[in-house]
């Protein structure tokens, strides 16, 4: 077994709830986009809009609220705009799952 698969079923066993956010392929778009970027909402829609649909602003709300409370994302106020970005642990999962796909070629 890799050493990438190994530190990333220790962090879904320490929470296996992040099990969840690595099926959901709308959060696994979420935190591919702010792998890169720090992004506020209407960026979020209109670039993950290319990748999936969401068909309510709610439900959108909800993954990010989601990708907050497991400490994946932050978020921080910018004048009248919020903007989120990727904590170390959201950069951390998102480059062992992508690392793991890669490694074990799964598409």
């Amino acid at each position: 077994m890799s050493d990438n698969k190994d530190i990333l079923i220790k962090m879904l066993a320490d929470d296996p709830k992040l099990l969840d956010i690595i099926n959901s392929k709308e959060h696994i778009e979420i935190l591919k986009l702010l792998e890169t970027n720090s992004v506020d909402f209407i960026n979020i829609k209109q670039t993950i809009s290319k990748y999936i649909s969401i068909k309510k602003d709610i439900i959108l709300y909800n993954i990010l609220e989601t990708l907050l409370s497991k400490e994946l994302i932050k978020e921080i106020r910018v004048n009248n705009n919020v903007v989120y970005f990727l904590t170390e642990k959201g950069q951390k999962l998102i480059t062992l799952y992508k690392e793991t796909k890669k490694e074990f070629n799964i598409i």
